[in-house]
Formats: structure tokens, C-alpha cells, sequence
């Protein structure tokens, strides 16, 4: 390998374990973030031009990779509005593009797993990331819930989805049925903002509805990050991209001896 190889190769490792540094800071900030997903960092060879039949190691490329298929824990929150997922789904949210007062929702249908809904002003239930929770693909409207004097003391989700509000008065309160977007390959969905996801040209059609999953009130989704996996990852990583460094620093000496010796 020339020496302008292995400048080139430490250049590339060094940025792609800076890259993996970003993704673990992220991660290490979200541990406490209802329903955040990790992000992982996955490498790659890129193979070196082929000199006299072999195969020089290149350098390499990184890509991200969202953990959809890995589930938080369920804790119990006390907040009735609050709603946890055991099982394959996503919330089927969207964003207000308007305003508190005059609120009108955005077409792009987005999916989260962040389940800490609470009551707006209009009694619309909002998740922690401003994301609106609505039944359906084709509902028009956010959930609601009454507010004032009918608040909820309770609710409940049943096995089908049907929401079930109980009243501070103790009265029963109907409030439509809840369904899941489920895809069956999660990992080519698209991070978007605040924890949601959005279907793109790889991903499959979602199929809606509960299908085996559980909805519970009262409880959120934890984030699935784990902050002593992340600092084990980090210790690693920043090795990694220290001992890059050092190969970076010493073909650089070299080259600068190679040039002295014809100066």
C-alpha cells in the first residue's frame, strides 16, 4: 500500500468514526426521550484498485441504521392521556402547520412510538414532540378529548382499539376507535422529525389496525437506548478514531521525509 493509500484510508476512517461519534451522542441524549429508536452505525469496505491480483483494504463507508424492530419498556406514568404500544405499530400522527388557536394539520401522515399525549387547548391529544394523534389514515381531525369540567380520569383501550374515556363524574365517554400503522419492513421507513417516521418508495404499504399489538393508557414507551451500551460504544469508537489519527499523522511524517530527501 502507498503511502498516499494509507493517508487516504486513515482520512476515511477517522470521518467515519467521527460519524459513529455523532449517532452516540444522539443516542446517549435521547435515553430519557419517550419511544426513541437508536440510531446505529453500520461500516462498510470500499475495496481498493486490484494491483498484480490481490485486493487492498480500501477505506471505508458508514450508513445509519434506525433499531424500529427494538422495543423500550412500558412504564407506567399515571397520565391517563398517556398511551404505550406493546408489540409491531406506530401512532399515526401529524404536525399542526397552523396555530394554537387556529390549528390546521400538515397532508404528510408521519408514525411514532411516542406515546406521551396530552390535551391541547382544543381537548386534541399532542405527544411530547408536537406530533397530533389521529385514528385513522383518512380521519380529519386529531383525537379529542373533553376538557373543563369533563376531563378524564381514565382511559382505556380495548383488545380492538376502541377508546373509552371515563369522566371525572364517573361517566363513560366513547371516543372512536384507535388504529396502528404497521409495516412489515420496518427498517426502510425514513427518520423524520421528532421521533416519527415516514414511508418512502422501499417501504411497504402499512396494513392498519392492532393485529396482535396493545395499546395501554397510562404508560409510555421508553427509549430502547441503552446509556451504558452507548458509553461502551463510545470508548470504542473514540479508539478507533484516535488509532486513525495516528496512522494519518505518521504517513504524513513519512511523506514529508520522502519529499525532504529530493528537496
Amino acid at each position: 500500500m502507498s503511502l498516499f493509500a494509507a493517508l487516504s484510508n486513515s482520512i476515511s476512517g477517522a470521518s467515519a468514526q467521527s460519524f459513529a461519534l455523532n449517532n452516540i451522542s444522539g443516542n446517549i441524549a435521547n435515553t430519557q426521550t419517550a419511544g426513541f429508536k437508536t440510531t446505529e452505525t453500520h461500516f462498510a469496505d470500499m475495496l481498493a484498485q486490484t494491483e498484480a491480483g490481490t485486493q487492498p483494504a480500501g477505506g471505508v463507508a458508514s450508513n445509519t441504521r434506525d433499531t424500529l424492530g427494538i422495543q423500550g419498556t412500558l412504564q407506567s406514568t399515571g397520565v391517563s392521556t398517556n398511551l404505550g404500544i406493546s408489540g409491531n405499530g406506530y401512532f399515526i400522527v401529524r404536525e399542526n402547520t397552523g396555530t394554537d388557536q387556529s390549528p390546521a394539520f400538515s397532508t404528510t401522515t408521519a408514525y411514532t412510538r411516542r406515546g406521551d399525549f396530552t390535551t391541547d387547548a382544543n381537548g386534541y391529544l399532542v405527544n411530547g414532540a408536537g406530533y397530533y394523534l389521529f385514528a385513522g389514515p383518512s380521519a380529519s381531525a386529531p383525537v379529542t378529548v373533553p376538557t373543563g369540567a369533563n376531563t378524564l380520569s381514565s382511559l382505556a383501550v380495548s383488545p380492538a382499539g376502541t377508546l373509552t374515556g371515563t369522566a371525572a363524574d364517573g361517566s363513560t365517554v366513547p371516543l372512536g376507535t384507535l388504529t396502528l400503522a404497521q409495516f412489515g419492513t420496518q427498517a426502510n421507513l425514513t427518520a423524520y422529525e421528532g421521533g416519527t417516521y415516514v414511508a418512502n418508495g422501499q417501504s411497504e404499504t402499512p396494513s392498519y389496525g392492532l393485529n396482535g399489538a396493545t395499546v395501554t393508557a397510562g404508560s409510555v414507551e421508553q427509549s430502547n437506548a441503552s446509556i451504558s451500551d452507548q458509553f461502551s460504544k463510545m470508548i470504542e469508537t473514540q479508539q478507533a478514531y484516535t488509532a486513525n489519527t495516528k496512522v494519518m499523522s505518521t504517513a504524513d511524517q513519512m511523506l514529508q521525509d520522502a519529499i525532504a530527501m529530493y528537496a
